[in-house]
Protein backbone atom coordinates (compact mmCIF):
# COMPACT_ATOMS: atom_id res chain seq x y z
CA UNK A 1 0.00 0.00 0.00
CA UNK A 2 1.19 3.51 -0.87
CA UNK A 3 0.43 6.32 1.60
CA UNK A 4 0.52 9.93 0.38
CA UNK A 5 0.76 12.45 3.22
CA UNK A 6 1.48 15.52 1.09
CA UNK A 7 -2.18 16.49 0.71
CA UNK A 8 -2.03 16.13 -3.07
CA UNK A 9 -4.64 13.36 -2.82
CA UNK A 10 -7.10 12.61 -0.08
CA UNK A 11 -6.68 9.86 2.46
CA UNK A 12 -9.15 7.01 2.38
CA UNK A 13 -12.08 6.85 4.78
CA UNK A 14 -10.35 4.55 7.27
CA UNK A 15 -7.02 6.38 7.13
CA UNK A 16 -8.66 9.79 7.54
CA UNK A 17 -10.70 8.57 10.50
CA UNK A 18 -7.59 7.05 12.10
CA UNK A 19 -5.71 10.34 11.65
CA UNK A 20 -8.51 12.13 13.54
CA UNK A 21 -8.31 9.58 16.36
CA UNK A 22 -4.54 10.07 16.56
CA UNK A 23 -4.97 13.85 16.70
CA UNK A 24 -7.33 13.49 19.66
CA UNK A 25 -4.80 11.26 21.43
CA UNK A 26 -1.88 13.63 20.75
CA UNK A 27 -3.45 16.94 21.82
CA UNK A 28 -2.44 16.77 25.46
CA UNK A 29 1.04 15.23 24.87
CA UNK A 30 1.73 17.87 22.23
CA UNK A 31 0.60 20.79 24.40
CA UNK A 32 2.75 19.49 27.27
CA UNK A 33 5.68 19.01 24.86
CA UNK A 34 5.50 22.62 23.64
CA UNK A 35 5.14 23.84 27.22
CA UNK A 36 8.35 22.01 28.22
CA UNK A 37 10.06 23.30 25.11
CA UNK A 38 9.35 26.91 26.07
CA UNK A 39 10.30 26.59 29.74
CA UNK A 40 13.91 27.80 29.25
CA UNK A 41 12.71 30.98 27.55
CA UNK A 42 10.57 32.16 30.48
CA UNK A 43 8.60 35.30 29.58
CA UNK A 44 10.69 36.08 26.49
CA UNK A 45 8.18 37.87 24.26
CA UNK A 46 10.04 36.91 21.08
CA UNK A 47 9.37 33.26 21.94
CA UNK A 48 5.72 33.68 22.85
CA UNK A 49 4.81 35.51 19.64
CA UNK A 50 5.90 32.54 17.50
CA UNK A 51 3.27 30.16 16.05
CA UNK A 52 5.10 27.23 17.64
CA UNK A 53 4.93 28.64 21.18
CA UNK A 54 1.29 29.64 20.60
CA UNK A 55 0.36 26.16 19.29
CA UNK A 56 -1.20 27.89 16.29
CA UNK A 57 -1.90 24.87 14.11
CA UNK A 58 -2.91 27.07 11.17
CA UNK A 59 0.48 28.77 11.02
CA UNK A 60 2.81 26.03 12.35
CA UNK A 61 2.76 22.56 10.72
CA UNK A 62 4.42 20.66 13.58
CA UNK A 63 1.30 19.13 15.15
CA UNK A 64 -0.01 17.98 11.77
CA UNK A 65 3.29 16.33 10.87
CA UNK A 66 3.59 14.59 14.22
CA UNK A 67 0.09 13.18 13.71
CA UNK A 68 1.15 12.01 10.24
CA UNK A 69 4.25 10.35 11.66
CA UNK A 70 2.21 8.42 14.24
CA UNK A 71 -0.30 7.46 11.53
CA UNK A 72 2.48 6.06 9.35
CA UNK A 73 3.96 4.15 12.29
CA UNK A 74 0.60 2.51 13.06
CA UNK A 75 -0.18 1.62 9.45
CA UNK A 76 3.25 0.01 9.07
CA UNK A 77 2.60 -2.46 11.90
CA UNK A 78 0.76 -5.07 9.79
CA UNK A 79 3.33 -5.00 6.98
CA UNK A 80 0.91 -3.80 4.30
CA UNK A 81 2.60 -0.41 3.89
CA UNK A 82 5.20 -0.36 1.10
CA UNK A 83 5.77 3.34 0.35
CA UNK A 84 5.12 6.68 2.04
CA UNK A 85 5.34 10.06 0.38
CA UNK A 86 5.70 13.04 2.75
CA UNK A 87 6.13 16.74 2.20
CA UNK A 88 9.50 17.61 3.74
CA UNK A 89 12.99 16.11 4.22
CA UNK A 90 12.89 16.21 8.03
CA UNK A 91 9.65 14.22 8.20
CA UNK A 92 11.08 11.72 5.73
CA UNK A 93 14.23 11.35 7.84
CA UNK A 94 12.20 10.85 11.01
CA UNK A 95 10.09 8.10 9.40
CA UNK A 96 13.09 6.29 7.93
CA UNK A 97 14.39 5.87 11.45
CA UNK A 98 11.01 4.90 12.92
CA UNK A 99 9.57 2.47 10.34
CA UNK A 100 10.58 -1.06 9.31
CA UNK A 101 13.36 -1.23 6.67
CA UNK A 102 10.97 -2.58 4.02
CA UNK A 103 8.95 0.65 3.91
CA UNK A 104 10.24 3.14 1.36
CA UNK A 105 9.96 6.77 2.49
CA UNK A 106 10.19 9.58 -0.05
CA UNK A 107 10.01 13.36 0.41
CA UNK A 108 8.18 15.45 -2.19
CA UNK A 109 10.79 18.19 -1.62
CA UNK A 110 14.52 17.59 -1.80
CA UNK A 111 16.60 19.29 0.92
CA UNK A 112 17.70 21.94 -1.59
CA UNK A 113 14.15 22.66 -2.78
CA UNK A 114 12.96 22.82 0.83
CA UNK A 115 15.69 25.34 1.70
CA UNK A 116 14.83 27.44 -1.34
CA UNK A 117 11.11 27.33 -0.57
CA UNK A 118 11.69 28.25 3.07
CA UNK A 119 14.04 31.10 2.16
CA UNK A 120 11.58 32.46 -0.40
CA UNK A 121 8.74 32.16 2.11
CA UNK A 122 10.72 34.09 4.72
CA UNK A 123 11.62 36.76 2.15
CA UNK A 124 7.99 37.04 1.10
CA UNK A 125 6.81 37.37 4.70
CA UNK A 126 9.45 40.00 5.41
CA UNK A 127 8.48 41.96 2.31
CA UNK A 128 4.80 41.74 3.28
CA UNK A 129 5.59 42.86 6.83
CA UNK A 130 7.72 45.73 5.58
CA UNK A 131 4.98 46.83 3.18
CA UNK A 132 2.28 46.64 5.87
CA UNK A 133 4.34 48.48 8.50
CA UNK A 134 5.60 51.08 6.04
CA UNK A 135 2.20 51.68 4.49
CA UNK A 136 0.41 52.03 7.81
CA UNK A 137 3.12 54.24 9.28
CA UNK A 138 3.21 56.62 6.29
CA UNK A 139 -0.56 56.76 5.88
CA UNK A 140 -1.07 57.61 9.56
CA UNK A 141 1.49 60.43 9.40
CA UNK A 142 0.49 61.93 6.07
CA UNK A 143 -3.20 61.70 6.93
CA UNK A 144 -3.27 62.65 10.62
CA UNK A 145 -6.48 62.36 12.64
CA UNK A 146 -8.54 65.39 13.59
CA UNK A 147 -7.76 66.44 17.15
CA UNK A 148 -10.53 65.20 19.37
CA UNK A 149 -10.52 65.32 23.16
CA UNK A 150 -10.88 61.98 24.90
CA UNK A 151 -13.37 61.59 27.77
CA UNK A 152 -11.98 62.42 31.19
CA UNK A 153 -12.93 59.03 32.65
CA UNK A 154 -11.04 55.80 31.83
CA UNK A 155 -11.88 54.17 28.50
CA UNK A 156 -13.06 50.74 27.45
CA UNK A 157 -11.06 49.48 24.45
CA UNK A 158 -12.50 46.80 22.16
CA UNK A 159 -9.94 44.91 20.09
CA UNK A 160 -11.19 43.84 16.67
CA UNK A 161 -10.09 43.65 13.02
CA UNK A 162 -10.38 46.34 10.37
CA UNK A 163 -11.21 45.11 6.87
CA UNK A 164 -11.38 47.32 3.77
CA UNK A 165 -15.17 46.89 3.75
CA UNK A 166 -15.54 47.77 7.46
CA UNK A 167 -15.79 51.49 6.66
CA UNK A 168 -19.00 52.53 4.95
CA UNK A 169 -19.54 56.22 4.62
CA UNK A 170 -18.66 57.83 7.94
CA UNK A 171 -19.42 54.72 10.02
CA UNK A 172 -17.41 51.74 11.23
CA UNK A 173 -19.25 48.43 10.76
CA UNK A 174 -17.60 45.78 12.89
CA UNK A 175 -17.85 42.15 11.81
CA UNK A 176 -16.94 40.57 15.14
CA UNK A 177 -19.24 42.35 17.60
CA UNK A 178 -22.24 43.19 15.37
CA UNK A 179 -24.94 45.24 17.09
CA UNK A 180 -22.99 45.64 20.33
CA UNK A 181 -22.96 49.43 20.58
CA UNK A 182 -26.58 49.71 19.47
CA UNK A 183 -27.57 48.09 22.76
CA UNK A 184 -25.98 50.91 24.76
CA UNK A 185 -27.22 54.39 25.54
CA UNK A 186 -25.46 57.33 23.90
CA UNK A 187 -23.77 58.30 27.15
CA UNK A 188 -22.44 54.76 27.62
CA UNK A 189 -21.02 54.62 24.09
CA UNK A 190 -19.02 57.79 24.71
CA UNK A 191 -16.28 55.93 26.60
CA UNK A 192 -16.15 52.81 24.40
CA UNK A 193 -13.46 52.92 21.69
CA UNK A 194 -12.63 50.45 18.93
CA UNK A 195 -8.94 49.54 18.67
CA UNK A 196 -8.85 47.63 15.37
CA UNK A 197 -6.00 45.79 13.66
CA UNK A 198 -5.93 46.30 9.85
CA UNK A 199 -6.30 42.92 8.14
CA UNK A 200 -5.48 42.09 4.52
CA UNK A 201 -5.30 45.75 3.60
CA UNK A 202 -3.37 46.71 0.47
CA UNK A 203 -4.34 50.35 -0.03
CA UNK A 204 -3.35 51.88 3.30
CA UNK A 205 -3.81 55.46 2.15
CA UNK A 206 -7.33 54.75 0.95
CA UNK A 207 -8.14 53.03 4.22
CA UNK A 208 -6.80 55.86 6.40
CA UNK A 209 -8.52 58.48 4.26
CA UNK A 210 -11.84 56.81 5.03
CA UNK A 211 -10.85 56.31 8.67
CA UNK A 212 -10.32 60.03 9.14
CA UNK A 213 -13.86 60.67 7.93
CA UNK A 214 -15.32 58.13 10.37
CA UNK A 215 -17.40 59.57 13.21
CA UNK A 216 -17.17 56.52 15.49
CA UNK A 217 -14.76 56.21 18.43
CA UNK A 218 -11.60 54.60 17.04
CA UNK A 219 -8.10 54.51 18.51
CA UNK A 220 -5.60 53.40 15.88
CA UNK A 221 -2.27 52.01 17.03
CA UNK A 222 -0.63 53.69 14.03
CA UNK A 223 -1.42 57.12 15.50
CA UNK A 224 0.69 56.30 18.57
CA UNK A 225 3.45 53.97 17.36
CA UNK A 226 6.91 55.32 16.58
CA UNK A 227 9.40 54.32 13.91
CA UNK A 228 11.37 52.48 16.59
CA UNK A 229 8.32 50.35 17.33
CA UNK A 230 8.02 49.21 13.72
CA UNK A 231 11.75 48.47 13.64
CA UNK A 232 11.41 46.47 16.85
CA UNK A 233 8.55 44.39 15.42
CA UNK A 234 10.30 43.76 12.10
CA UNK A 235 13.46 42.87 14.03
CA UNK A 236 11.71 39.69 15.15
CA UNK A 237 13.00 38.15 11.91
CA UNK A 238 16.51 38.43 13.34
CA UNK A 239 15.69 37.72 16.98
CA UNK A 240 13.52 34.65 16.41
CA UNK A 241 14.67 31.52 18.25
CA UNK A 242 16.78 29.13 16.17
CA UNK A 243 18.43 27.17 18.99
CA UNK A 244 15.68 24.57 19.44
CA UNK A 245 17.13 21.35 20.87
CA UNK A 246 17.03 17.73 19.78
CA UNK A 247 14.23 16.11 21.74
CA UNK A 248 11.90 13.13 21.91
CA UNK A 249 8.14 13.00 21.37
CA UNK A 250 6.39 9.67 22.02
CA UNK A 251 9.51 7.76 21.07
CA UNK A 252 10.21 9.82 17.94
CA UNK A 253 13.39 11.90 17.57
CA UNK A 254 11.84 15.15 16.43
CA UNK A 255 14.65 17.72 16.68
CA UNK A 256 15.07 18.22 12.89
CA UNK A 257 11.28 18.25 12.40
CA UNK A 258 10.93 20.84 15.15
CA UNK A 259 13.52 23.15 13.63
CA UNK A 260 12.06 22.66 10.18
CA UNK A 261 8.56 23.69 11.32
CA UNK A 262 9.97 26.68 13.23
CA UNK A 263 11.83 27.86 10.12
CA UNK A 264 8.75 27.56 7.93
CA UNK A 265 6.61 29.63 10.31
CA UNK A 266 9.22 32.22 11.29
CA UNK A 267 8.50 35.92 10.84
CA UNK A 268 4.76 35.67 10.22
CA UNK A 269 2.37 38.60 10.29
CA UNK A 270 0.95 37.45 13.64
CA UNK A 271 4.37 37.75 15.29
CA UNK A 272 4.90 41.27 13.94
CA UNK A 273 1.39 42.35 14.92
CA UNK A 274 1.79 40.92 18.42
CA UNK A 275 4.92 42.99 19.01
CA UNK A 276 3.23 46.12 17.61
CA UNK A 277 0.22 45.65 19.90
CA UNK A 278 2.58 45.28 22.86
CA UNK A 279 4.20 48.61 21.98
CA UNK A 280 0.76 50.16 21.35
CA UNK A 281 -0.13 49.51 24.98
CA UNK A 282 3.10 51.20 26.05
CA UNK A 283 2.51 54.27 23.88
CA UNK A 284 -1.04 54.70 25.17
CA UNK A 285 0.29 54.78 28.71
CA UNK A 286 2.92 57.35 27.74
CA UNK A 287 0.19 59.45 26.11
CA UNK A 288 -1.74 59.47 29.39
CA UNK A 289 -4.66 57.39 28.10
CA UNK A 290 -6.34 55.67 31.03
CA UNK A 291 -8.12 52.35 30.53
CA UNK A 292 -10.64 50.65 32.78
CA UNK A 293 -11.21 47.60 30.55
CA UNK A 294 -9.81 45.99 27.42
CA UNK A 295 -11.92 43.46 25.51
CA UNK A 296 -9.51 41.47 23.36
CA UNK A 297 -10.67 39.33 20.43
CA UNK A 298 -8.98 36.25 21.82
CA UNK A 299 -7.69 33.23 19.93
CA UNK A 300 -4.52 33.00 22.08
CA UNK A 301 -2.44 33.37 18.95
CA UNK A 302 0.83 35.22 18.57
CA UNK A 303 -0.90 38.60 18.30
CA UNK A 304 -2.87 37.93 21.49
CA UNK A 305 0.26 37.04 23.45
CA UNK A 306 1.85 40.34 22.53
CA UNK A 307 -1.28 42.40 23.11
CA UNK A 308 -2.34 40.84 26.42
CA UNK A 309 1.19 41.08 27.78
CA UNK A 310 1.20 44.76 26.87
CA UNK A 311 -2.16 45.53 28.50
CA UNK A 312 -1.22 43.70 31.70
CA UNK A 313 2.24 45.27 31.90
CA UNK A 314 1.47 48.88 31.04
CA UNK A 315 -2.14 49.21 32.25
CA UNK A 316 -2.24 47.22 35.50
CA UNK A 317 -5.45 48.93 36.65
CA UNK A 318 -7.41 47.81 33.60
CA UNK A 319 -9.28 44.50 33.56
CA UNK A 320 -8.46 42.50 30.43
CA UNK A 321 -11.15 40.18 29.06
CA UNK A 322 -10.42 37.82 26.16
CA UNK A 323 -13.59 37.41 24.11
CA UNK A 324 -14.06 34.19 22.13
CA UNK A 325 -16.97 35.05 19.85
CA UNK A 326 -16.67 31.96 17.68
CA UNK A 327 -16.35 28.18 17.88
CA UNK A 328 -13.09 26.39 17.18
CA UNK A 329 -11.95 22.87 16.45
CA UNK A 330 -10.23 20.99 19.30
CA UNK A 331 -7.30 20.68 16.88
CA UNK A 332 -6.90 24.48 16.86
CA UNK A 333 -4.68 24.11 19.88
CA UNK A 334 -3.85 27.76 20.56
CA UNK A 335 -7.45 28.22 21.74
CA UNK A 336 -6.74 26.28 24.90
CA UNK A 337 -4.63 28.32 27.38
CA UNK A 338 -1.75 26.90 29.40
CA UNK A 339 -0.89 27.37 33.06
CA UNK A 340 2.53 28.67 31.95
CA UNK A 341 0.88 31.41 29.89
CA UNK A 342 -1.20 32.51 32.87
CA UNK A 343 1.77 32.44 35.23
CA UNK A 344 3.94 34.48 32.87
CA UNK A 345 1.33 37.15 32.11
CA UNK A 346 0.19 36.20 28.60
CA UNK A 347 -3.46 35.44 29.41
CA UNK A 348 -6.27 37.92 30.12
CA UNK A 349 -7.80 38.17 33.57
CA UNK A 350 -10.88 36.37 32.26
CA UNK A 351 -11.86 34.56 29.07
CA UNK A 352 -15.41 35.36 27.94
CA UNK A 353 -17.18 32.56 26.07
CA UNK A 354 -20.55 32.61 24.32
CA UNK A 355 -22.32 29.97 26.39
CA UNK A 356 -21.99 27.71 29.45
CA UNK A 357 -20.92 24.62 27.49
CA UNK A 358 -17.81 26.44 26.26
CA UNK A 359 -16.35 27.14 29.69
CA UNK A 360 -14.77 23.74 30.44
CA UNK A 361 -12.73 23.52 27.19
CA UNK A 362 -11.00 26.81 28.10
CA UNK A 363 -9.86 25.26 31.39
CA UNK A 364 -8.72 21.99 29.80
CA UNK A 365 -5.00 22.77 30.21
CA UNK A 366 -5.37 25.73 32.58
CA UNK A 367 -7.78 24.79 35.41
CA UNK A 368 -7.28 28.09 37.25
CA UNK A 369 -8.33 30.31 34.35
CA UNK A 370 -11.34 32.53 35.10
CA UNK A 371 -14.12 32.05 32.52
CA UNK A 372 -17.27 34.14 32.14
CA UNK A 373 -20.13 34.12 29.65
CA UNK A 374 -20.78 36.99 27.25
CA UNK A 375 -23.20 37.75 24.40
CA UNK A 376 -22.90 35.70 21.21
CA UNK A 377 -23.07 38.75 18.96
CA UNK A 378 -22.50 36.95 15.66
CA UNK A 379 -25.16 34.38 16.51
CA UNK A 380 -27.84 36.68 17.86
CA UNK A 381 -30.15 36.04 14.90
CA UNK A 382 -30.50 32.44 16.11
CA UNK A 383 -32.86 33.76 18.77
CA UNK A 384 -35.20 35.14 16.10
CA UNK A 385 -35.61 32.08 13.88
CA UNK A 386 -39.06 31.07 12.60
CA UNK A 387 -40.60 28.17 14.49
CA UNK A 388 -40.70 25.78 11.53
CA UNK A 389 -38.66 25.05 8.43
CA UNK A 390 -40.62 24.24 5.28
CA UNK A 391 -39.63 21.18 3.28
CA UNK A 392 -38.14 21.99 -0.11
CA UNK A 393 -38.40 20.16 -3.41
CA UNK A 394 -35.20 18.24 -4.06
CA UNK A 395 -32.17 18.91 -1.91
CA UNK A 396 -30.62 22.37 -1.59
CA UNK A 397 -26.98 22.18 -0.53
CA UNK A 398 -25.12 25.16 0.95
CA UNK A 399 -21.32 24.95 1.01
CA UNK A 400 -19.60 27.47 3.27
CA UNK A 401 -15.97 27.79 2.25
CA UNK A 402 -13.07 28.51 4.65
CA UNK A 403 -10.43 31.18 4.14
CA UNK A 404 -7.67 28.74 3.17
CA UNK A 405 -7.48 28.33 -0.62
CA UNK A 406 -6.37 24.69 -0.52
CA UNK A 407 -9.26 23.74 1.78
CA UNK A 408 -11.67 25.56 -0.54
CA UNK A 409 -10.47 23.50 -3.48
CA UNK A 410 -10.77 20.31 -1.43
CA UNK A 411 -14.42 20.98 -0.53
CA UNK A 412 -15.30 21.98 -4.09
CA UNK A 413 -13.62 18.88 -5.53
CA UNK A 414 -15.38 16.63 -3.03
CA UNK A 415 -18.74 18.18 -3.91
CA UNK A 416 -18.10 17.81 -7.62
CA UNK A 417 -17.16 14.15 -7.30
CA UNK A 418 -20.12 13.44 -5.02
CA UNK A 419 -22.53 14.94 -7.52
CA UNK A 420 -20.73 13.40 -10.49
CA UNK A 421 -20.64 16.82 -12.12
CA UNK A 422 -24.40 16.82 -12.69
CA UNK A 423 -26.22 19.36 -10.53
CA UNK A 424 -29.61 18.21 -11.80
CA UNK A 425 -29.07 14.70 -10.42
CA UNK A 426 -31.72 13.99 -7.81
CA UNK A 427 -32.84 17.63 -7.85
CA UNK A 428 -29.74 18.76 -5.95
CA UNK A 429 -29.01 22.48 -6.02
CA UNK A 430 -25.63 23.81 -4.94
CA UNK A 431 -24.93 27.25 -3.48
CA UNK A 432 -21.37 28.20 -2.55
CA UNK A 433 -20.73 30.91 0.04
CA UNK A 434 -17.12 32.17 0.18
CA UNK A 435 -15.53 33.37 3.41
CA UNK A 436 -16.03 37.16 3.71
CA UNK A 437 -12.26 37.74 3.51
CA UNK A 438 -11.72 35.34 0.57
CA UNK A 439 -11.16 37.01 -2.83
CA UNK A 440 -14.44 36.37 -4.61
CA UNK A 441 -12.80 36.73 -8.02
CA UNK A 442 -10.96 33.43 -7.43
CA UNK A 443 -14.28 31.63 -7.18
CA UNK A 444 -15.78 33.46 -10.12
CA UNK A 445 -12.97 32.01 -12.22
CA UNK A 446 -14.69 28.65 -11.94
CA UNK A 447 -12.10 26.63 -13.83
CA UNK A 448 -9.39 27.74 -11.42
CA UNK A 449 -11.20 26.62 -8.25
CA UNK A 450 -13.18 23.75 -9.76
CA UNK A 451 -16.72 25.14 -9.53
CA UNK A 452 -19.13 23.26 -11.77
CA UNK A 453 -21.58 24.86 -14.22
CA UNK A 454 -24.91 25.57 -12.54
CA UNK A 455 -23.50 26.16 -9.07
CA UNK A 456 -24.38 29.54 -7.58
CA UNK A 457 -22.00 31.81 -5.66
CA UNK A 458 -24.00 33.47 -2.89
CA UNK A 459 -23.39 36.06 -0.18
CA UNK A 460 -25.33 38.08 2.33
CA UNK A 461 -27.16 36.97 5.45
CA UNK A 462 -26.03 33.52 6.57
CA UNK A 463 -29.20 32.74 8.52
CA UNK A 464 -31.40 33.39 5.48
CA UNK A 465 -29.17 31.16 3.33
CA UNK A 466 -29.24 28.34 5.88
CA UNK A 467 -33.05 28.51 6.15
CA UNK A 468 -33.22 27.72 2.43
CA UNK A 469 -30.77 24.82 2.70
CA UNK A 470 -31.35 21.13 3.39
CA UNK A 471 -27.72 20.17 3.91
CA UNK A 472 -24.74 22.29 4.95
CA UNK A 473 -21.13 21.53 4.03
CA UNK A 474 -18.25 23.29 5.77
CA UNK A 475 -14.95 23.01 7.59
CA UNK A 476 -13.20 24.88 10.40
CA UNK A 477 -16.10 27.31 10.73
CA UNK A 478 -18.56 28.36 13.42
CA UNK A 479 -21.12 28.36 10.62
CA UNK A 480 -21.36 24.54 10.96
CA UNK A 481 -22.88 24.96 14.43
CA UNK A 482 -24.96 27.86 13.09
CA UNK A 483 -26.58 25.42 10.65
CA UNK A 484 -27.19 22.79 13.34
CA UNK A 485 -29.11 25.30 15.45
CA UNK A 486 -31.30 25.90 12.41
CA UNK A 487 -31.98 22.16 12.29
CA UNK A 488 -29.96 21.69 9.08
CA UNK A 489 -27.70 18.60 9.06
CA UNK A 490 -24.01 19.32 8.54
CA UNK A 491 -21.25 17.60 6.65
CA UNK A 492 -17.77 18.48 7.90
CA UNK A 493 -15.18 17.98 5.17
CA UNK A 494 -12.35 15.87 6.55
CA UNK A 495 -8.77 16.98 6.12
CA UNK A 496 -6.87 15.46 3.22
CA UNK A 497 -3.67 14.73 5.06
CA UNK A 498 -4.30 16.77 8.18
CA UNK A 499 -6.58 16.28 11.19
CA UNK A 500 -10.14 17.41 10.57
CA UNK A 501 -11.01 20.91 11.79
CA UNK A 502 -14.46 20.22 13.22
CA UNK A 503 -16.05 22.99 15.31
CA UNK A 504 -19.08 20.92 16.37
CA UNK A 505 -18.86 19.78 20.03
CA UNK A 506 -18.81 16.00 20.34
CA UNK A 507 -21.88 16.01 22.61
CA UNK A 508 -24.12 17.29 19.77
CA UNK A 509 -26.50 14.58 18.48
CA UNK A 510 -24.61 12.69 15.76
CA UNK A 511 -27.81 12.53 13.69
CA UNK A 512 -27.21 16.22 12.97
CA UNK A 513 -23.65 15.96 11.65
CA UNK A 514 -21.01 13.70 10.17
CA UNK A 515 -17.40 13.96 9.02
CA UNK A 516 -16.89 13.02 5.37
CA UNK A 517 -13.39 12.13 4.23
CA UNK A 518 -14.36 11.07 0.70
CA UNK A 519 -16.84 11.96 -2.03
CA UNK A 520 -18.57 8.62 -1.39
CA UNK A 521 -19.21 9.68 2.22
CA UNK A 522 -20.76 12.92 1.00
CA UNK A 523 -22.90 11.15 -1.59
CA UNK A 524 -24.29 8.92 1.15
CA UNK A 525 -25.15 11.99 3.22
CA UNK A 526 -26.98 13.54 0.27
CA UNK A 527 -28.99 10.39 -0.38
CA UNK A 528 -29.90 10.11 3.30
CA UNK A 529 -31.00 13.73 3.38
CA UNK A 530 -33.14 13.29 0.26
CA UNK A 531 -34.99 10.43 1.99
CA UNK A 532 -35.70 12.21 5.28
CA UNK A 533 -39.31 12.75 6.35
CA UNK A 534 -41.19 15.62 8.00
CA UNK A 535 -40.72 14.10 11.45
CA UNK A 536 -36.95 14.29 11.01
CA UNK A 537 -37.16 18.01 10.20
CA UNK A 538 -39.07 18.66 13.44
CA UNK A 539 -36.68 16.49 15.45
CA UNK A 540 -33.62 18.28 14.06
CA UNK A 541 -35.10 21.72 14.72
CA UNK A 542 -35.81 20.77 18.34
CA UNK A 543 -32.33 19.35 18.81
CA UNK A 544 -30.85 22.52 17.30
CA UNK A 545 -32.74 24.69 19.79
CA UNK A 546 -31.23 22.65 22.65
CA UNK A 547 -27.74 23.20 21.21
CA UNK A 548 -28.41 26.94 21.06
CA UNK A 549 -29.25 27.05 24.78
CA UNK A 550 -25.94 25.46 25.73
CA UNK A 551 -23.65 27.34 23.35
CA UNK A 552 -24.99 30.85 22.97
CA UNK A 553 -26.02 33.67 25.28
CA UNK A 554 -28.34 36.27 23.71
CA UNK A 555 -27.15 39.85 23.36
CA UNK A 556 -28.97 42.14 25.80
CA UNK A 557 -28.10 45.61 27.10
CA UNK A 558 -27.29 44.15 30.53
CA UNK A 559 -25.00 41.48 29.05
CA UNK A 560 -23.17 44.06 26.91
CA UNK A 561 -22.65 46.36 29.90
CA UNK A 562 -21.26 43.43 31.86
CA UNK A 563 -18.78 42.53 29.10
CA UNK A 564 -17.60 46.12 28.68
CA UNK A 565 -17.38 46.82 32.41
CA UNK A 566 -20.06 49.51 32.22
CA UNK A 567 -22.38 47.95 34.79
CA UNK A 568 -19.60 48.11 37.39
CA UNK A 569 -18.87 51.72 36.46
CA UNK A 570 -22.57 52.63 36.86
CA UNK A 571 -22.69 50.94 40.25
CA UNK A 572 -19.58 52.80 41.40
CA UNK A 573 -21.04 56.11 40.19
CA UNK A 574 -24.29 55.45 42.05
CA UNK A 575 -22.39 54.63 45.24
Amino acid sequence: MRLDLTGAVGLGREQGALLDVIAAELRRPYVEFVSRLGAPYGADLDWWVTPLASRNTYACPLFRRLCQAVLARRLAVDGSLSEIVVETPALAGLLRGALPPGVRVRAALTPLRWRLRTALGLARRFAAGLYACGGRCLAARLLPPARRALPAEPLTLVDTFLYPESLRGDRFHDRHYPGMLQLLAEDERRCVFWAPVPYRVRNHFGLFRRLRACRDNILMAEDHLRLADYAYALGHFLRGRRDLPDCDFLGLRVGPLLREAQAEARGGSGSIEGLLRHRFALRLREAGVRLQRVVEWFENQEVDHGAVSGWLTFHPDARVVGYQGFLASPNYLCMFPLDAERRLGFLPHAVAVMGPALADPVRKFCPGQEVVTAPAFRFDALWRMPADRPRHDGVALLASLPLDTAECRQIIEMLGEALDGDVSHGGWQVCVKPHPAFPRRLLEEGDRMGLRPGWTIVGGDLDALIEEADLFVGSASSACVHAIVHGVPVVVAGGRARPTLNTIPDWVDCELWMVCHTAEDLREALVRQARCDADALVRWRTAGAAVRERLFRPATPAAVRELLGLSQRAAEAAA
